[in-house]
Order: structure tokens, then sequence, then C-alpha cells
């Protein structure tokens, strides 16, 4: 009886516990060529170096600047079977291809080093002929996977061909970052790479969603942040493709080239576009679907795309001939958005 009596006393003194109280944790670095941030709610913080493991993975896996990772020996044709992750985002990268007709295309990763925004930057625009000789080795319909009895591998129908998939990885590392953390029961948070972003759960040391801000596209690099808008976001990818901060001037002419690269013509697309916003179901295809919507060709475009794809949701910033002293909107209309009052005319699709 008197076993009994401690028993049941143990067990309510365990029962008048509190758990452990959650608090918000912050973990940043640098990778990709570029940073990360997370921004978490958990009863016990995650050591960076775990998150720093999986992006190691992925970089071995995807990395153009690395020279023994996966994808540079793709590049180089040695024949190795290719990982889960460069499986998934080549996969991705198909199904995007042919829904933007060629416009979304990691197989330019020739004229991306030929217009020296890759691994070895320089200055020198490609001439005519150089260009016309890349386009033949562009064209992602020129690559497939083929299963066979040692693995899955990559088969191009040029061995010169060479694909770049800095247009969708960061989004895809997002993602990566965003299942790790539900593994570990951790259900409020933002991971963001490179500037795209998977969002889950909501702010619940304050009760209320995430809230998401959109950078000023014309804002200057060593600028402060300056946010046009902002959007409370859960259980999604955002990622935000823009010309406003990747681009190269010809010393000789003076002409201003974007890294957004047309790959029927070989060249930078021009666009009126200053950047576009994608909310999507993942990181990956937020992030495939904002270069697409940069790459088409302007305004028109872009909207007669999200026309034909309702399940995304987008803000499309731009200029025009009429307002040159004013950033532009267009917004689709199943997203709801609050803009700041910056420099900004009516929204056509309000």
């Amino acid at each position: 009886m008197k076993y009994l009596y401690y028993l049941s006393l143990v067990l309510l003194l365990l029962s008048c516990q509190r758990a452990p109280k959650e608090n918000i944790y912050y973990i940043m670095g640098d990778a990709q060529g570029t940073t990360y941030n997370i921004t978490y709610i958990a009863q016990r913080p995650i050591e960076k170096k775990e998150v720093d493991s999986l992006l190691q993975v992925i970089d071995l896996s995807m990395s153009t600047y690395i020279d023994h990772s996966l994808i540079s020996k793709v590049n180089r044709n040695e024949r190795l079977p290719l990982d889960a992750h460069f499986q998934k985002v080549f996969h991705a990268s198909e199904q995007i291809y042919k829904e933007s007709q060629g416009a979304f295309d990691p197989s330019i990763g020739q004229l991306i080093n030929a217009w020296g925004f890759g691994k070895k930057e320089h200055h020198t625009p490609p001439t005519q002929g150089q260009i016309d000789s890349l386009l033949l080795l562009t064209g992602l319909n020129k690559v497939r996977t083929t299963q066979q009895a040692d693995g899955v591998f990559l088969e191009k129908e040029n061995p010169a061909i060479q694909l770049n998939f800095n247009a969708i990885a960061q989004g895809y590392t997002s993602d990566v970052i965003a299942d790790y953390f539900l593994s570990k029961q951790i259900e409020n948070f933002i991971v963001e790479v490179g500037g795209e972003l998977f969002i889950h759960g909501k702010n619940t040391l304050k009760g209320k969603s995430w809230l998401i801000g959109i950078d000023n596209p014309l804002q200057k690099p060593d600028e402060d942040r300056e946010i046009v808008a902002t959007v409370e976001l859960t259980d999604c990818g955002l990622a935000t493709s823009g010309n406003y901060r990747k681009l190269w001037t010809d010393s000789l002419t003076g002409k201003k080239y974007v890294h957004t690269l047309n790959p029927q013509t070989g060249y930078p697309q021009p666009s009126n576009l200053l950047s576009a916003t994608v909310i999507a179901p993942s990181a990956m295809l937020a992030d495939g679907y904002a270069t697409t919507l940069m790459a088409l060709g302007g305004l028109e475009k872009a909207k007669a795309f999200l026309a034909t794809h309702k399940d995304l949701k987008a803000i499309l910033l731009y200029a025009d001939d009429q307002h040159k002293d004013k950033i532009q909107r267009y917004v689709t209309e199943n997203f709801e958005v609050h803009f700041e009052p910056l420099s900004l005319s009516p929204s056509p699709s309000e």
C-alpha cells in the first residue's frame, strides 16, 4: 500500500511539471555563394553544424562552383549515378521547362559561362558566332535520365552540354532544411537560403502567421533593406527573381547585361519586369517559376503564364513608359498582400 502511495505521489509530481518553454531561435551562415537564415520556435535549439552538414551534401550534389561536385563531374561526362537531390531538381526542371516552352532551361550552363555569370566571371560579351555555337548545346529536351542496373544516370545528346541548377537549387535547399526541421518535430519556422524561403506553421509566441517582406527591386545592394510589401504566409514556398542586382556593364560600350538569359536567343532577356515573387507549394517550385516569369520576356507574357497556372500566387513589379518614376505592380487575384506606402501606383489587377 505504501508503494502505491509513493508511486501515485511521483506520478502526481511529474504531471505537475511544466513542459520546457518554447523560445525563438536563429541560425545563420554562408552557403552556396550566398547566405542563409533560419528562424524557428522550439523547446531546444538545433545545432548549426547539423544544418551546415545538409548544405554541404547539397553543394556536393549541385554546386557548379565545386570542381568535385556531382554536377561538375557530370558536366565533364564522368559516368556517375545521380543522387536523390540531383534527380528531384532535374525532374522539377523538366516540368517547368515543358510548361514554359523552354523559357526555363538549366541546360544553358555554357551560355551562363560565356556571358560571365558562372564560376569564372568576366565582362566581355560573346560574339554572335559563339552564341550560335552554344545554342546548339542548349535545350533540356536534349538531356534525360535513364534507369540502369547500377543506378540512375544522365544521358546527353551532345557531351558538351552543361547543366546549371542555380535558378532552382537554392529553393530546393530551403525545402530540404524544412523537411529536416519537421523530422525534429519543429513545426514553426522560416528557412531562407539566398532569398528563397519555405515557411511553416506560425509565430506561436505572438499568436499570428509569419510576416514576410518583399524587397524594393530598385534598391542598391549596399543600401539598407527597404520593404515594398508584406504578406502573411504559412506552409508554402516563396521566391523572388529579379535582374536588379545581378548584372554587369560593358566597359567599352556602357551597355548593361542582366543575368536572366533567353535560351532561344542566347542573349540576356530584356524585360520591363523588375522582379517576380511567387508563392508555391515548395520553395523549389517557387524558385523555378519566379525565374520563368523573368525569362518569358515581359509583363504580358508573365501574366499569360500565370493565367494558366492558377495554383501560383504572384507579385510582379515592373516599370513602364507612362510612369518612369514609379514602380508598377500586378498581383494575382488569389493573393492578399499589403503594400507599403512607397511610390507604387494602383495595381492593374485592382
